[in-house]
């Protein structure tokens, strides 16, 4: 929700001036307390308190099943009580959500909520003619009526504020319908609870008032445990499933989707812990069911809600914006209430932090906690492995010499792009395979090493000139191929060109392995080049590279080298 402004809180604070002792003074007006009992009078109060303090949860709703007991004390004693007594329920409703002195408005706006609830509920019921001691079925449809007048009201005068200050509120969601179902059908509680009184007095309470309130409780404690047991058998299919994928963005990918099937996810953060510069960088940032750009600025250790996680170790539970919104530095979405950050540790050390939130106010439960520090344990183990094994992938990938793909590499994507053409989704694939002239007696001369450091040298200007546009690999020895999707074979030419004049300009620095001195030396070079491509030359992947090869012999070695031939039929 934003922050109200000044002026807002002025209005609510002059409408409560106004209507709350008005209110008053209109209800004893129509129905002024002129008997009671202080016992039953007390055991109201008792039971309503303690209602609104221990509100019932189903999934991540939040329930307060008060009415009932309003509705035992509209009947009882009239309008005037009632109102009383849901001003007093105010109290601790307020207390459990921790109101500050900055959020100190929160009273008028549910003081003078509940006090138009109260009238408009009360006048309905009078306008009726109905009384309590009217026949049980005038009562309880009447009763029905005041109990769904309360609901509607409420949320009505909720929709109406929200809107005035430019939040969103939805006027039938799933906890809205919750909300209707569960007090409708406390409504006849309410009535058994009213007759109860009547007949035996406070005796009541204990007979229906303290049972209702000892099952609420069971409920809610069987509630969680199955929401704990169901949680962490999920936890355990999800440690699983992580632990099958090889691929970091997989890793990721699996566990945001997850986390959201989970846990009422709207944004999700995932930093990583780079040691170096001390601070955390993004990995993961999903922002209203969607992945965002990570451009997000680093945060330093002890900043904001998950540098001071990543200090301590521990993990923090926020139920709305009031608990965090001064400890938040940077970037955080207005709209966040709910938020929820724990450690992700590896060996006992934090290697990572996760920050979860939500939209709605208490949408994490305590015992998520838990669940997430071991979803996060799976998910550190997992992220290691993934980057362990693309790490031996690369390797396996990759020329230990140059850096460049190996054969092995460049064979498969071969293929693999050679299929794409065959499919329609490339129009043209070309092939440059490059071959040094000399190159036995640059080794014989100079000694293998410095042959070495001609083909590195080599390799660096072959990614300088062709690096974006194709898969550079070398071939063995002293060849290299380069594979270009979607190129031409002129445009394949012009790129070999390019490269065998760079390469016959260029002065390369070697030493001489073969001396006793190893003295620096300038050397100079030439390549031979041959092109072929696809589909104009050969319907094969093997073919195209059979192509280039005969290209290069033929065309150019044969010619003299130093040059750069095309394959043709």
């Amino acid at each position: 929700m934003k922050d109200v402004s000044v002026k807002v809180k002025w209005v609510l604070w002059i409408m409560w001036g106004v209507i709350f002792p008005a209110g008053l003074y209109f209800a004893y007006q129509i129905d002024p307390i002129e008997r009671f009992d202080w016992q039953i009078v007390l055991s109201l109060i008792v039971l309503a308190v303690i209602s609104a303090y221990f509100p019932f949860k189903v999934d991540n709703s939040t329930i307060f099943i008060i009415h009932w007991i309003n509705l035992a004390a509209f009947l009882m004693y009239g309008l005037l009580y009632e109102i009383i007594l849901m001003q007093l329920v105010l109290i601790p409703l307020l207390i459990r959500s921790k109101m500050t002195w900055r959020t100190l408005y929160r009273f008028a706006l549910n003081s003078t909520m509940f006090m138009i609830i109260s009238l408009i509920a009360g006048t309905v019921f009078y306008a009726t003619g109905v009384t309590p001691d009217d026949p049980v079925l005038a009562v309880t449809a009447v009763s029905a009526v005041y109990i769904f007048i309360h609901i509607f009201v409420n949320h009505i005068y909720l929709y109406s504020f929200h809107w005035f200050v430019g939040n969103r509120y939805s006027f039938w969601s799933y906890d809205t319908k919750l909300d209707y179902v569960a007090t409708m059908l406390s409504m006849p509680f309410g009535l058994a609870y009213f007759y109860l009184l009547i007949t035996i007095g406070a005796g009541a309470t204990f007979l229906l008032g303290i049972p209702f309130l000892a099952i609420s409780m069971i409920l809610r404690l069987y509630n969680t445990s199955e929401r704990v047991n169901t949680d962490l058998a999920k936890s355990a299919q999800i440690g699983h499933q992580l632990a099958e994928r090889l691929k970091v963005n997989e890793v990721l990918d699996l566990f945001t989707n997850k986390l959201s099937d989970l846990m009422p996810i709207d944004y999700l953060y995932i930093l990583d812990v780079e040691t170096q510069n001390n601070q955390l960088v993004l990995l993961r940032r999903m922002e209203n069911g969607k992945i965002e750009s990570n451009n997000l600025s680093p945060v330093r250790l002890g900043e904001g809600i998950a540098g001071k996680v990543w200090a301590s170790g521990k993990a923090k539970l926020y139920s709305k914006k009031s608990e965090w919104n001064e400890e938040v530095e940077g970037y955080i979405p207005s709209d966040i209430e709910s938020i929820i950050c724990v450690p992700i540790q590896r060996n006992k050390k934090t290697v990572a932090v996760l920050m979860a939130a939500s939209k709605k106010k208490n949408a994490f439960g305590a015992h998520l906690i838990a669940i997430l520090e071991i979803l996060c344990s799976y998910l550190a183990v997992a992220i290691q492995n993934a980057r362990n094994h693309q790490r031996t992938v690369k390797q396996s990938e990759r020329c230990a010499l140059t850096g460049l793909y190996n054969f092995r590499y460049f064979d498969e994507k071969l293929n693999e792009e050679f299929e794409a053409l065959q499919r329609g989704k490339l129009n043209v694939l070309s092939l440059i395979l490059l071959d040094i002239d000399h190159f036995k007696s640059i080794n014989d001369t100079y000694g293998h090493q410095s042959g070495n450091d001609l083909l590195l040298e080599l390799a660096n200007m072959l990614v300088e000139i062709a690096g974006e546009v194709g898969v550079i690999a070398r071939y063995g020895g002293e060849e290299f191929v380069i594979l270009l999707s979607d190129i031409s074979k002129e445009e394949a030419k012009m790129i070999s060109e390019k490269i065998r004049r760079e390469v016959e300009n260029k002065v390369f620095e070697i030493r001489h392995d073969l001396s006793k001195k190893r003295e620096k030396l300038n050397v100079k070079f030439t390549v031979s080049i041959g092109v072929s491509s696809a589909p104009g030359d050969t319907d094969s992947a093997k073919s195209l590279l059979r192509n280039a090869d005969r290209a290069l012999y033929i065309g150019a070695k044969q010619k003299g080298r130093n040059k750069v031939a095309t394959y043709s039929k």
